[in-house]
């Protein structure tokens, strides 16, 4: 670490504080665009998860106490947002054949490593990236205020003093705070055919449900996620990275990624951690089962209508379940628990079924092994896991690229965090797309699960073009 900057300012809350530093963090955006251009990443985090527990019977193998011996993988700040800002970046890494990506993180590194890393091996599309930076600019802001630190891992320390000079400036300026101004952005934007709901209903996606099921009936697989990635219209260029942070400031999603450059873009709204990673303690927390509420914030009667439906409770289950065996392969025997089942997360207007699954990882596997055993990631793929991803394979039409990959960053301690990229607009070999998806089970319903396409689309496409 070489220079921090504290600003006190108490409010109710980290996100009351986000808003009232949003002024100063797009002016930063600003000049670091000014600055880097493309060589930059942002990572954003809202530690914290509001929601509603379910209260478990004693039919249920879960608790809702933490197990003690897994204290330390939850941070201890409640309440508090990491937005992390990676600068003078460079690919370590840019491959189609995944076993060399798995091989890099096999070695481990000595330095902040990024990657974003496509669905399976089969779909090579898209290149797997892995990405060092020479220094970072970390916000941490609490209800107390906030807190910015710079750590140089290789930088000139001369040019290091002279961005914290500027970046002083910006936050000393009280009067940017008095207000705060969201600009629209409004460059991109789904082909003309796309853009009423009904055109987007078509018998493709019916049949792709209806044929599911089919495999289903037949005993081939109990759960699939299907997907649809959608081609942006073809005068679409790429958000920048300040329009992105003014959506993520609308949105405000557990995880805000963005990356860009000559031929790849990353702009992620992900409200779902894939794997988390603190002294061989290990946490994955899947979701599934999503509603929408009529509130401007979510209640607990929308928590319980979801925890009503049955066919929510039996997809989330099967996830669970999955997910749990997918750990055991990397993890001490008898290390695995289900913590904190059926969470109903509050995600903007949204509820969202979310399961805390934690073990400890056996101490002859690395990062590299287990993102090898776990991927593609269950919440997104189905169960059984291999007999459902030669089903999906066969029933989607459109390669995934990007959607439904991760996004993670190794520390230089360790520790590793981990997000689905859901919710997203991409930029590859195709141009720009975006993706949206649904679990399908026997209990599921065409015409409910479009729908539910289209709430998980309009959860942050809004922020960027006007909703389907």
């Amino acid at each position: 670490m070489t220079n921090n900057l504290k600003i006190s300012y108490k409010n109710k809350s980290a996100l009351k504080n986000l808003d009232y530093f949003s002024q100063n963090i797009l002016l930063l955006s600003d000049m670091f665009e000014k600055y880097f251009k493309q060589n930059i990443v942002c990572h954003f985090q809202i530690q914290a998860c509001e929601g509603f527990e379910f209260e478990i019977g004693n039919n249920f193998i879960a608790t809702n106490i933490l197990p003690s011996q897994y204290q330390n993988i939850y941070s201890s700040e409640n309440n508090s947002i990491i937005l992390r800002f990676f600068c003078n970046t460079s690919k370590r890494l840019s491959t189609k054949n995944i076993n060399n990506f798995y091989t890099l993180l096999k070695k481990s590194a000595n330095s902040p490593l990024f990657f974003v890393t496509p669905y399976e091996n089969s779909h090579k599309e898209e290149s797997s990236y892995v990405i060092d930076s020479k220094f970072e600019v970390r916000l941490h802001i609490s209800h107390d205020g906030l807190d910015l630190n710079i750590f140089n891992y290789n930088e000139k320390k001369d040019f290091i003093n002279s961005l914290f000079q500027q970046i002083l400036s910006i936050f000393n300026n009280k009067s940017i705070n008095n207000y705060n101004i969201y600009h629209e952005n409004v460059n991109l934007s789904l082909p003309e055919n796309k853009q009423k709901n009904n055109s987007f209903l078509d018998k493709e996606i019916i049949e792709t449900i209806e044929k599911a099921k089919d495999f289903m009936n037949k005993g081939d697989c109990y759960l699939a996620n299907l997907t649809s990635t959608i081609p942006l219209n073809e005068k679409t260029y790429f958000i920048s990275m300040t329009h992105f942070i003014t959506a993520w400031l609308k949105i405000k999603s557990r995880y805000g990624i963005y990356y860009h450059d000559m031929k790849v873009g990353l702009s992620c709204f992900s409200p779902e951690r894939f794997i988390y990673s603190h002294d061989n303690k290990m946490t994955t927390e899947p979701i599934k089962g999503t509603l929408k509420s009529n509130s401007n914030i979510p209640t607990l009667s929308d928590a319980k209508a979801i925890w009503a439906d049955k066919k929510e409770i039996y997809e989330h289950t099967l996830v669970v379940d999955l997910m749990r065996n997918d750990l055991n392969l990397v993890c001490q025997a008898g290390s695995v628990h289900v913590y904190r089942p059926f969470y109903a997360r509050i995600a903007g207007k949204l509820i969202q079924m979310q399961s805390s699954i934690l073990g400890t990882l056996k101490m002859d596997k690395t990062l590299g092994d287990c993102l090898e055993a776990m991927l593609p990631a269950g919440s997104i793929s189905g169960t059984p896991k291999k007999r459902v991803c030669e089903i999906i394979s066969q029933l989607e039409n459109v390669k995934r690229g990007y959607y439904t990959g991760i996004c993670g960053i190794l520390e230089e301690n360790g520790d590793f965090d981990s997000t689905i990229l859901i919710r997203s607009v991409y930029k590859g070999e195709r141009g720009v797309y975006c993706g949206v998806g649904a679990g399908i089970t026997t209990l599921s319903n065409a015409k409910s699960e479009y729908e539910e396409f289209l709430i998980k689309l309009n959860s942050f496409l809004h922020a960027i073009e006007s909703p389907v």
